[in-house]
């Protein structure tokens, strides 16, 4: 199990991002449903880092569909017991190629 889940700055920016786009496009339900998702599956990979799919590039970095249009990008550092959430991938904010 996990010790830590922590946010890198570009993670934090684009979950803002996201949070920012399905307030103004959906509104506070679609933000409410988005939160819950995001926090039920920071509780899956923190009891199972190594469930999800690895990316080609990077080691112990993996990646996980949260939404058919949102990909969470998250690195696995086994000697700390932490998960870095590296970045939310969208496509309402393409500012970094996932992988």
């Amino acid at each position: 199990m996990v010790k830590e889940i922590i946010w890198s700055p570009l993670a934090v920016e684009t979950y803002d991002s996201i949070i920012e786009y399905l307030l103004i496009s959906f509104g506070d339900v679609a933000v409410k449903k988005f939160v819950k998702k995001v926090d039920e599956r920071l509780k899956l990979i923190a009891t199972r880092p190594k469930m999800f799919r690895p990316t080609n590039k990077h080691r112990n970095t993996y990646m996980t569909s949260l939404q058919r249009k949102v990909t969470i990008i998250y690195r696995y550092k086994p000697y700390r017991k932490q998960i870095e959430i590296v970045v939310f991938w969208g496509r309402q904010n393409p500012k970094r190629r996932p992988g």
